[in-house]
């Protein structure tokens, strides 16, 4: 996770919150912070690519899996949203996100307008209630609320590849603990706090 710096070159746009949300223009790049966290870094150039180091291997995945459809759960500044816009354009995305007000900088500063659905909705509300199997789900939420372990067990009943990203290690026993019927690798971000936990699909050996 990256902090906000102390110095930036421009402030575009600036709600109080809770929670907090910062817009700032780094040169050619835009760049999100949720409470001072920086949640997205895009670079107007090519706003497909991600300047996030613990994305990296979850678009490489997807560029290998090419699934039919993806959850995403934490919407941040919508990296995933613009490489599948980009470069998988048929696969259906469904992002569920608990703020509306980081859905909404999202559609005004970083969408690109591709084919996708976003839900305003606490993730656990939605899995409660959710019937679908996915083929592949993206777990990106911080920070982790009371009862993410039964969310996360609602989750892992899911039969495709799932990819969480643990921006709190400290709780990376908790999470082992729930994956003990699961085959998965778990994958260190180098400079980063960030462990991305890779669970297999039920199909893969």
């Amino acid at each position: 996770m990256e902090q906000k710096p102390d110095a930036i070159q421009q402030l575009v746009w600036f709600q109080s919150g809770p929670p907090r949300l910062e817009l700032t223009e780094e040169g050619p790049f835009l760049c999100l912070y949720l409470d001072g966290i920086m949640q997205s870094k895009m670079n107007q150039l090519a706003p497909a690519a991600t300047l996030s180091p613990h994305l990296v291997p979850i678009l490489r995945s997807l560029q290998q899996l090419k699934p039919q459809s993806v959850l995403q759960l934490g919407l941040g500044g919508g990296d995933i949203n613009r490489f599948i816009a980009t470069v998988l354009p048929t696969t259906q995305l469904v992002t569920v996100e608990l703020n509306q007000t980081v859905i909404d900088a999202y559609l005004r500063f970083f969408c690109l307008k591709g084919k996708e659905e976003l839900i305003a909705l606490p993730a656990q509300d939605f899995l409660k209630n959710n019937q679908q199997q996915w083929s592949f789900v993206l777990w990106d939420i911080y920070p982790l609320f009371d009862g993410w372990q039964q969310a996360m067990q609602k989750t892992l009943e899911q039969s495709g590849t799932i990819l969480i990203n643990l921006s709190q290690p400290e709780y990376h026993q908790q999470l082992e603990a729930l994956l003990t019927e699961r085959s998965y690798q778990c994958h260190p971000i180098e400079g980063y706090l960030n462990l991305l936990y890779e669970v297999k699909s039920l199909t893969e050996k």
